[in-house]
């Protein structure tokens, strides 16, 4: 288990919750602040910002896990991350070209990052809760974790559990949370 430093974490949480700065500005500080997470896990690393081919999309983060932290063993080897820090819940839209992202790519796993959790009533599943369905229904999990869940964070060991707990519980329930 290894600390992480908690002024960085603070520093990039001050970022991005500044209103002063552009939104693009406070989603950056929010991709920041998920790759050190990450990348503080043994046997993981991470690519930021790649456009495709065509130039018609971008995955904010690109994750390669070579499986050697002990809970990512039941992650795959290759994940995608996309990072919305908005003030408002991340919506159907966008949740469905996450997906989309994940399908033409034959990637497994995606990981939201929302800032404010995602639209829709987590019990009805309609709204954003419902294309998460529809992606785990298509062997395409999409994983939701909130601002509030990264604040917690202190270690190495609880990211990881929080990531293998979000998983579980996808995988388990069908629910996001």
């Amino acid at each position: 288990m290894t600390a992480y430093s908690a002024a960085r974490i603070q520093q990039l949480l001050a970022r991005g919750a500044d209103k002063s700065l552009t939104t693009k500005a406070r989603g950056d500080a929010l991709e920041e602040l998920f790759c050190y997470l990450l990348e503080e896990l043994p046997g993981v690393r991470t690519r930021r910002n790649s456009i495709d081919y065509f130039k018609s999309a971008e995955i904010d983060i690109a994750v390669v896990n070579r499986r050697v932290a002990e809970w990512l063993c039941a992650f795959p080897h290759l994940f995608l991350v996309e990072c919305k820090n908005w003030d408002k819940p991340v919506d159907s839209a966008t949740i469905a070209t996450f997906k989309n992202k994940l399908d033409t790519r034959s990637i497994e796993l995606g990981i939201i990052v929302a800032a404010n959790g995602i639209t829709g009533d987590e019990a009805d599943r309609k709204s954003a809760y419902h294309i998460v369905d529809v992606a785990q229904a298509a062997n395409r999990r999409i994983l939701v974790i909130t601002l509030e869940q990264l604040e917690r964070i202190r270690t190495t060991e609880e990211f990881e559990l929080l990531l293998v707990d979000r998983l579980l519980t996808l995988a388990a329930t069908g629910g996001s949370f």
